[in-house]
């Protein structure tokens, strides 16, 4: 890791990304239960979100955190 990179994600946060999601049959859009450190990750969970007969993919969204998640030890 670059010395420029980490000093950004401690003032910045590090970058996470989430699915919004829309339970069928509603208008009723929320974010998924899951946090993904990796825009590949969210993606692989958009095709198992679209998979199911429950919901519907409505979009990714990035966001920035100080805390960090997906770390071991961390619920």
């Amino acid at each position: 890791m670059k010395v420029l990179e980490a000093i950004l994600e401690f003032v910045m946060g590090h970058k996470y990304y989430a699915n919004i999601i829309n339970t069928r049959g509603t208008i009723k859009c929320e974010m998924a239960s899951f946090i993904h450190r990796t825009r590949a990750e969210a993606e692989a969970h958009r095709v198992q979100i679209e998979s199911t007969a429950s919901y519907i993919w409505v979009e990714t969204v990035s966001f920035r955190s100080r805390k960090e998640y997906g770390k071991e030890g961390m619920v």
